[in-house]
């Protein structure tokens, strides 16, 4: 069976390297994620202390 992707689909021209660190409990996450939408998307929800919404994060191309 034959996949079919996009142009950029399921390359490594749209991953990203994103490093999230957590501004209330200092806990650093560093994470794979990719570029859809004009959002890089990882998975990331929370930090182990239910923090959803203060955060330092980097991306960086890989």
């Amino acid at each position: 069976m034959t996949v079919l992707r996009k142009e950029g689909e399921g390359t490594l021209k749209n991953r990203y390297l994103v490093k999230i660190r957590c501004r209330k409990c200092g806990e650093q996450f560093t994470l794979k994620g990719q570029m859809r939408k004009g959002q890089v998307e990882t998975g990331f929800k929370r930090c182990l202390c239910d923090n959803e919404d203060d955060f330092d994060i980097t991306m960086e191309k890989v």
